[in-house]
């Protein structure tokens, strides 16, 4: 995007008028990488990445404030998916369980229930523990479009005490549990573009618009080019900040490492809101002296609500590999200072509220303030 681009040039050309610019090759990557970007959905915000970013990520759904309230976790299994790959997979799954161990109270298998609601919902019921008959855990698995989710919630039927929260001492049943994740299910649809995705928690190309009460997500990115990178996107709605916690008190924990070299440590705005920022590279000493990069960025606001969320963003580079065909090798950071800062400086800018992004109330209220 040609306002993303802009932001990442000036940088550059601040630094180059500081005297410590980007070599031309570093110039080249940070070019690469921020030219073409692309604005994906995150939660309520819109964030521009490179065009080879990949996104997954999973988000817990809460219903109710209260100590009665209840949770669904949503996750990306696949982002490229079919009808028969995800059946075939899911089959051969339940096949397992249902062969593999007994449950030692009941002496029969840990599947308690496999059912194939449609093409794209399949549904799985499985005992909590080989241990235990009480309690057990429910999947949706549901393909939307080419994304594969899955839908995970608990039941407690047996556990003793479970119902102390609940009205009248009595948990929800399996069937209960079961329904709410195919409510849940219907809620959840595809975007075409970030920009115009509607109300709701966007999970990558999706999003879930079910009047959830609290969400609390995880988002990360990966460049096949750079297999030591990894971005992680932390947001949760209305969690208060707390003032001993924040970053730029954190981050006081650092000074005076030898190890460590800090090139950022300043106020800064993540989608509208007052942040700090914390950018540093160490040395892994333990590792053959390999450079690690480290950024950071976190909100602080002091009146929470989903669409001013708590969010901690952590872009990483170096380090033991977790994916590819080297995955668990240690290796220095395939990213330059430099060409991590332009990336930064491209994208951290970019974030922002989505248009409609929190739905109104029959009363004319958001669901959200």
């Amino acid at each position: 995007m040609r306002r993303v681009s802009a932001i990442a040039m000036a940088s550059i050309v601040v630094a180059m008028l500081q005297g410590c610019g980007p070599t031309e090759k570093e110039k080249k990557v940070i070019e690469d990488l921020t030219s073409n970007m692309k604005a994906v959905c995150m939660g309520r915000f819109v964030m521009d990445i490179p065009q080879e970013g990949k996104i997954g990520g999973r988000v817990k759904l809460v219903y109710g404030l209260d100590e009665s309230f209840k949770t669904v976790d949503v996750s990306i299994e696949s982002p490229d998916s079919t009808v028969a790959s995800m059946r075939a997979t899911l089959d051969a799954e339940a096949e397992k369980t249902d062969r593999d161990d007994k449950n030692w109270k009941t002496k029969k298998s840990m599947l308690l229930e496999y059912r194939v609601i449609d093409d794209h919902t399949i549904y799985l019921r499985k005992q909590d523990s080989i241990e235990s008959a009480a309690g057990s855990k429910h999947e949706l698995h549901l393909l939307v479009g080419t994304t594969q989710l899955v839908l995970t919630a608990d039941s407690y039927e047996g556990v003793p005490d479970a119902g102390r929260f609940e009205p009248g001492g009595k948990v929800e049943s399996p069937e209960q549990v079961a329904a709410r994740l195919l409510k849940i299910a219907r809620e959840i649809r595809a975007h075409d573009t970030a920009e115009n995705a509607g109300p709701g928690y966007c999970l990558g190309p999706v999003v879930i618009d079910s009047d959830q009460d609290e969400e609390e997500g995880n988002t990360y990115m990966t460049l096949d080019r750079y297999p030591d990178f990894l971005m992680t996107v932390y947001s949760r709605g209305l969690v208060p900040d707390q003032p001993s916690d924040q970053l730029a008190r954190r981050v006081k924990a650092t000074e005076g490492f030898p190890e460590i070299h800090v090139f950022r440590n300043r106020d800064a705005t993540l989608g509208g809101m007052k942040a700090h920022e914390w950018l540093a590279r160490r040395t892994d000493s333990d590792h053959d002296d390999i450079t690690l990069l480290k950024f950071v960025a976190e909100s602080m606001r002091p009146d929470p609500a989903l669409m001013r969320p708590y969010l901690n963003i952590n872009l990483n580079t170096g380090g033991q590999l977790t994916r590819g065909p080297e995955a668990g090798t240690y290796v220095s950071s395939s990213l330059t200072p430099k060409e991590a800062m332009g990336l930064w400086d491209a994208m951290i800018p970019s974030i922002r509220l989505r248009p409609d992004a929190i739905r109104l109330k029959g009363n004319g209220n958001w669901t959200s303030p």
